[in-house]
């Protein structure tokens, strides 16, 4: 596999397991605080404040997975470096393959020099 094939899958497991993750704490957070709620009403707003809170830290990891899954998709630096690497591969290829033509003109030039009837 390429390194832009492992990025997608990277970037698509990081985004699985991020919002998995922060999908349960936000569940069991909602539940723990209305079980609260229930036992005692009269606490209510300050259980609702803290649970607002809570819930805007759970999902800010969720919006880092994002984060680090765009990353992976855009801005990869692994992908940059593999593309100047082939980039550099095919540049040598292509001088290879000239120098192997030079080598059969100077072949086929000695041959024929070899072959022409002396004067």
């Amino acid at each position: 596999m390429d390194i832009l094939t492992v990025s997608v899958i990277v970037a698509g497991v990081t985004i699985g397991i991020g919002t998995l993750c922060t999908a349960i704490g936000q569940g069991m957070s909602v539940s723990s605080a209305m079980n609260g709620i229930a036992r005692q009403p009269e606490a209510g707003g300050a259980i609702s404040t803290n649970l607002i809170i809570g819930l805007a830290f759970i999902e800010s990891l969720a919006i880092y997975a994002l984060v680090v899954a765009l990353l992976l998709l855009f801005a990869n630096p692994f992908a940059t470096a593999q593309k100047e690497v082939n980039e550099a591969n095919s540049k040598v290829e292509l001088i290879k393959a000239e120098m192997e033509l030079i080598k059969a003109q100077s072949q086929l030039d000695t041959v024929k020099k070899e072959a022409a009837p002396a004067k």
